[in-house]
């Protein structure tokens, strides 16, 4: 995905984020104030909520952040891969 796509995605390149809790129990990640539909969704089963209780929006919330750390990690590679389209000199 490239910078492009998530500016478009998240409508600018300063956007705030915010995780909330929708009426179905779902947490939900989306633009601040917006009320469009959300970029993303979690909802854990009764098992693992009752298993979580409290901490259930704090596991959301790092499960996010991993996935957007993973989202900038790829593009910061694809940005550092160099492309070499010669034929090298000297073979080893």
């Amino acid at each position: 995905m490239s910078i492009e796509q998530l500016k478009e995605l998240f409508g600018n390149q300063d956007a705030i984020l915010e995780l909330v809790q929708l009426e179905s129990g779902e947490l939900a990640l989306r633009n601040a104030g917006s009320e469009q539909q959300p970029l993303v969704t979690i909802q854990f089963n009764d098992e693992v909520k009752a298993l979580l209780g409290e901490q259930t929006p704090q596991v959301a919330q790092q499960m996010i952040q991993v996935a957007l750390f993973g989202l900038l990690e790829q593009q910061v590679n694809e940005w550092q891969a160099e492309i070499v389209d010669e034929k090298p000199k000297y073979l080893s």
